[in-house]
C-alpha cells in the first residue's frame, strides 16, 4: 500500500492493476512475495476492467505516472487480456502481464498475454512470484534501495542451491 507523508513521493512504485475482485488472489501472491523477502515496494492494487471501464483505466495510469517517479504496471487478468496493452499503449512506464490461466479453456486465454499489438509492448510472466520479482529488478535500475536488496536477495537464492547440490552429492556418493 502507498504509505506516504505529505509532499512525499516514493522514488519507485507498483501499482496492480485487476481485471475483477477475482483476480484478487493471484495478486496477493506477487505482495506476499515482497513481504516475505524484505522488499519494501511502494503498491497498490486496483480493480479495473479494461472492456468495462478503459476510461477509468487511463485516468488511473495518467494519475500515477504523474504523482510518482519511477512506476511499474503490473496487470492480472483472466480471460481476455486487454489490460496490460492497455496500459502500455498509453504509458512511458513498463508493463508486466501476469495473466490468471484457466484450465477450462485449455490454457488458450495466454495468448491474449503474448501476442502484442505492434507498440504495446508488455513482458508476460506467468507466475506471480516472478513478476514480483521482474518489478524488483525494473525499480531497482533506479532506485538503490531496492538494488541493494535484490542483490543480497540474489545471493541467498545462489547459496541455497550451492547448499543442495551438496546435499544431492552427499547423497549419490
Amino acid at each position: 500500500m502507498f504509505t506516504l507523508g505529505a509532499g512525499e513521493m516514493p522514488q519507485s512504485s507498483v501499482v496492480i492493476f485487476l481485471g475483477s475482485s477475482k483476480d484478487k488472489q493471484q495478486a496477493q501472491r506477487i505482495v506476499s512475495f515482497w513481504k516475505e523477502n524484505g522488499f519494501k515496494v511502494n503498491h497498490k492494487l486496483r480493480v479495473l476492467s479494461a472492456h468495462k471501464v478503459p476510461e477509468a483505466v487511463l485516468e488511473a495510469v495518467r494519475e500515477y505516472e504523474e504523482s510518482f517517479d519511477g512506476i511499474v504496471f503490473i496487470a492480472v487478468a483472466g480471460r481476455s487480456n486487454a489490460l496490460g496493452p492497455l496500459i502500455s499503449g498509453h504509458s512511458l512506464s513498463p508493463v508486466i502481464n501476469c495473466p490468471v490461466l484457466s484450465e477450462k479453456f485449455n490454457y488458450l486465454d495466454l495468448l491474449s498475454s503474448l501476442r502484442m499489438p505492434s507498440n504495446v509492448p508488455c513482458s508476460t510472466v506467468l507466475e506471480p512470484e516472478n513478476a514480483a520479482l521482474h518489478a524488483v529488478k525494473l525499480l531497482a535500475l533506479k532506485d538503490q534501495r531496492l538494488k541493494k536488496k535484490l542483490s543480497g536477495y540474489m545471493k541467498k537464492v545462489k547459496q541455497e542451491i550451492k547448499k543442495e547440490d551438496g546435499m544431492i552429492a552427499l547423497e549419490t556418493d
